[in-house]
């Protein structure tokens, strides 16, 4: 049985397609169906049968993964024999994140990633929550670093996460810096920089503001956190952010956060990757720096 076979294979679970497969590993799409009709001949019983314009996997294909991956995790432990420290990996980790996430958080770990795997180009792509999912679940990324209430997923395995806070923050400068106690209410009365409508803390914190029988008053929107925290600290308004985005410009001076009393937004910084996934050593790689590297620091 070849291992090349079995590569194909898990590509076009991940995928869901025999024409991307054969795009993302360099094979012309008759190479990778000649792939599958070896092994489907060598297993006696098809692996994928058609549905509508689908290829969907056959109870024998679904049972086949496993052991697939599992070959294939054994493959490159043989490789580790004569490279013991792994600077012989090779090939290119996908990474779906949140922009937050990546410029708050991210930036340390992946410089550490590339010192300690020379050869592996990363690709960055940054987007929402929702969409990071729907990228895991079409094959486009390997890892995907989210943010959210839940770590249960029913497509998705959870590597690692942590917890995070929501706070509200704002210049030194804004009128409700010097309170020592606000509420939410309060908040809401003055101008608000909002993160866009398809965040998750926009929808939470819509969803808080009708609660207590208020609106955002928001004239200006971006998903760039950074942005936000910029206008912040130039006294455009209000923005809520999470509490890992603003800690440095807190110690620095150039934002307060607000001491809203009746306002917790909890979430959870979550790194998943797909069920049907192979957890390359590229893979592992990133997620070992993320366990250790990812400790909330909550500011003073």
């Amino acid at each position: 049985m070849e291992l090349r076979n079995l590569k194909s294979f898990l590509r076009i679970t991940e995928l869901g397609s025999f024409a991307k497969a054969a795009e993302d590993l360099g094979y012309a799409t008759s190479t990778i169906t000649a792939q599958i009709h070896q092994l489907e001949d060598e297993i006696g019983t098809p692996l994928f049968e058609r549905v509508g314009k689908k290829n969907v996997l056959t109870a024998a294909g679904r049972g086949l993964v496993p052991y697939a991956e599992q070959m294939m995790q054994l493959e490159q432990q043989i490789a580790y024999l004569g490279d013991p420290v792994q600077l012989a990996l090779h090939g290119t980790l996908r990474i779906g994140i949140v922009e937050s996430i990546l410029h708050s958080m991210l930036l340390d770990v992946l410089g550490e990633y590339r010192r300690r795997f020379p050869q592996i180009s990363v690709a960055i792509v940054t987007a929402v929550s929702a969409d990071l999912f729907t990228m895991l679940k079409r094959g486009e990324i390997d890892l995907a670093f989210t943010m959210g209430h839940s770590l249960q997923r029913a497509d998705c395995i959870l590597a690692c996460s942590h917890p995070e806070e929501t706070v509200f923050a704002a210049s030194p400068d804004h009128p409700l810096a010097k309170e020592k106690q606000l509420t939410l209410s309060q908040v809401l009365d003055h101008e608000i920089l909002s993160i866009g409508d398809n965040t998750f803390l926009q929808q939470e914190v819509y969803k808080m503001a009708a609660e207590c029988g208020k609106s955002v008053q928001s004239h200006i929107q971006t998903e760039s956190s950074l942005t936000l925290m910029e206008l912040a600290k130039r006294g455009a308004g209000i923005t809520f952010l999470p509490e890992y985005v603003v800690r440095s410009a807190v110690k620095e001076g150039s934002l307060c956060i607000l001491p809203v009393q009746d306002f917790r937004l909890p979430f959870h910084i979550a790194v998943f990757y797909h069920k049907n996934k192979w957890v390359t050593p590229q893979m592992k790689g990133l997620i070992e720096l993320a366990k250790t590297s990812f400790t909330p620091q909550k500011t003073g």
